[in-house]
């Protein structure tokens, strides 16, 4: 059980006598908190606002696109949740900075200390420090009294793939203190689809170069992030951790773990292959080859727990446009070829959501409450998808996308009676 702190005051001067840094901005009132997370370090954590609202106002936890973990000044907030209170996780995960030499600091780069500590800050890394940040969020910024508290998240891109996973684990209703809902953008939320013998990566055949270009992803963020997959998670195993792949809470992945992130996902694990290269005469003992493994549905959230599919926005971008004369061409094509992209990561994780609703959460409802009209769009209703238009770089939700998640984050928070 959580330790309930019902006032905000004194924590912050009990963290071993440290005074937490403040900076000053145009918006917003920001207070940087370090903490340890064991022997790995410490982890910083930013508090926009906190001090304006009440304890029992919603509260925003954000998570960057990329590490800031070592930024000497806190990142800027995107424009959408300025004014809102929010916690910022600046999780370390070594591998991708799009806007920096290294995402790690002088002292850590490889060659200048007895140590390479990139290869303590690929995966788990970030996730035990967005699952202990989200701790300490909950025990020392909880409500006083007996009143409750919502937490919203948002995260982008590697940081939409961690916003899931802590919504998809961390939604418990009944809870004073816990979370309402997420709004996610651009993410990966299957990091196995990289994986060239995934099924996705299977595409239709092709008549053309022409049509080979038209079946393309263009989006280069999203060609950005599968180029970095083996420094973000350092082993092909890594890919298969639903707290990365959300997808796999619902599902089996389908595919053996392969050697290497180049390397046959299908084939039987190695060391059945190794047994093949033993003699003739002792190939009587060797056991026949598994087939490839069949994904499977997984029943998640599991029965005996109180979690709940939270409410969620999955936003994505799509590829810029193509010239006329290939947009006709491709309009004449009788079925559309998506292949791995921002939107198919959200289409399955949203569609797995759904699923997960009407089969498990309302197949048990419905046995007590015959009110089935009013529950029928539910799944559709929490669980929803967007398109926000072409990619325009930078990391940035853009106007469109920060009006949609904007107006969703205000209409939730009203519904609960903020």
């Amino acid at each position: 059980m959580r330790r309930w702190i019902p006032c905000r005051i004194p924590v912050f001067t009990g963290l071993r006598g440290q005074r937490p840094k403040r900076f000053s901005a145009v918006v917003n009132d920001v207070e940087r908190i370090s903490i340890r997370n064991g022997s790995s370090g410490t982890i910083n954590i930013d508090l926009h606002n906190i001090a304006k609202v009440s304890s029992s106002d919603p509260l925003l936890v954000y998570l960057p696109p990329y590490s800031t973990a070592f930024s000497e000044k806190p990142a800027q907030l995107p424009r959408f949740i300025q004014r809102w209170p929010t916690a910022v996780i600046n999780y370390r995960w070594a591998g991708f900075a799009p806007f920096e030499a290294s995402g790690l600091p002088v002292s850590d780069r490889p060659g200048e200390s007895g140590e390479d500590e990139s290869t303590h800050l690929s995966w788990p890394a970030p996730i035990h420090d967005t699952a202990r940040a989200y701790d300490w969020i909950v025990d020392n910024l909880g409500p006083s009294n007996y009143s409750r508290r919502d937490i919203y998240i948002y995260g982008s891109y590697l940081g939409a793939s961690l916003a899931t996973s802590l919504a998809l684990t961390e939604t418990h209703p009944h809870h004073r203190m816990g979370v309402r809902g997420c709004v996610a953008y651009n993410g990966i939320y299957n990091w196995t689809m990289f994986l060239p013998d995934h099924p996705i990566n299977k595409a239709p055949k092709l008549r053309s170069i022409l049509e080979e270009i038209l079946a393309r992803p263009a989006d280069l963020d999203f060609q950005d992030l599968k180029q970095h997959a083996q420094a973000l998670f350092g082993r092909p195993d890594n890919l298969f951790d639903p707290f990365a792949s959300s997808c796999l809470f619902f599902h089996t992945p389908g595919l053996f773990v392969p050697p290497s992130f180049d390397a046959s996902a299908l084939a039987p694990p190695t060391s059945l292959l190794e047994e093949l290269d033993r003699p003739a005469e002792e190939l009587h003992e060797v056991t026949a080859p598994s087939k490839s493994p069949r994904k499977s549905p997984l029943g998640f959230p599991p029965r005996i727990s109180t979690l709940k599919i939270p409410e969620m926005l999955l936003l994505h971008s799509s590829p810029p446009p193509l010239p006329p004369s290939l947009q006709r061409r491709r309009q004449r094509r009788k079925k559309e070829y998506i292949g791995n992209s921002f939107r198919a990561q959200a289409e399955e994780l949203v569609g797995l959501m759904r699923r997960s609703i009407d089969k498990i959460e309302l197949k048990q409802r419905f046995k007590w409450d015959d009110d089935f009209e009013s529950w029928q769009d539910e799944a559709a209703r929490r669980v929803q998808v967007h398109d926000v238009g072409p990619n325009l770089g930078d990391f940035e939700l853009g106007g469109s996308g920060e009006e949609i998640a904007a107006a969703w984050l205000q209409d939730h928070a009203n519904a609960k009676g903020h």
